[in-house]
């Protein structure tokens, strides 16, 4: 009866999900492999969802940015961008940009880049601000992918995103980050991120801030072209 037991135990472990596949490396190598299969991808559908919450002596500062929409490679997006309520709708060539502002039925070619609160479309997509991550853990590997936790470094990422605020201020702070990675593709199907923290040297203050970004649709057929002015 007991060999019995030990069988059947033996049976149900092997048959649970994630037990016995290959993993693709150390969770440090399942992140470098993410961001070299995110660079090579020709179209993706995105959306991010963001809150920062500034809180200093006298003042508060609060902001909530959505985008979402598709890329094409190699530098073409057409997004529809939620900030503080109003919904705009933006289209980026390369180095040019188009806006349809709220409330507006035509477009407008305007000068520089028009998106806020993690600007960078191109990192958004590279997720190459993932190379500074540290203390890198397999949280698990059950259905079809690869479910990660690790410390990011503020300072680069406040680079990374041209934040509106001085990266020093982030000196020696890290946020916690959880990725999950396609097995099949090893492209980031989901990101978040969650900072709580001091301003420490710029004085009294609190930050509070979260990012939430997900994938799909990857290297689905996609055209973005200029709109009519």
């Amino acid at each position: 009866m007991l060999t019995a037991l030990v069988a059947a135990l033996v049976l149900a472990a092997a048959l649970a999900p994630g037990c016995g596949e290959q993993v693709a490396g150390t969770p440090e190598q399942i992140v470098k492999k993410a961001i070299a299969a995110q660079a090579k991808l020709k179209s993706v559908a995105m959306e991010l969802d963001s809150e920062l919450d500034l809180k200093i002596p006298g003042a508060n500062r609060s902001a909530t940015v959505s985008y979402d929409g598709y890329y094409e490679k190699p530098d073409r997006w057409h997004l529809n961008v939620r900030s503080s309520g109003a919904k705009s709708e933006v289209i980026i060539l390369g180095d040019r940009t188009f806006v349809k502002l709220p409330g507006a039925d035509s477009w407008t070619e305007k000068e520089g880049e028009m998106l806020q609160g993690g600007s960078s479309t191109g990192e958004l997509l590279g997720s190459r601000y993932l190379e500074s991550a540290s203390d890198v853990e397999l949280v698990d590997r059950k259905g079809d992918t690869y479910h990660l936790q690790f410390y990011l470094d503020m300072e680069k990422f406040a680079e990374t995103f041209e934040m509106g605020v001085d990266p020093a201020l982030f000196e020696g702070k890290e946020a916690k980050m959880e990725v999950w990675v396609l097995k099949d593709s090893m492209n980031v199907e989901k990101a978040t991120m969650t900072y709580a923290g001091d301003l420490g040297s710029a004085g009294p203050g609190e930050l509070n801030m979260s990012m939430e970004l997900d994938f799909s649709d990857f290297n689905e057929p996609v055209s973005i072209e200029p709109p009519t002015l």
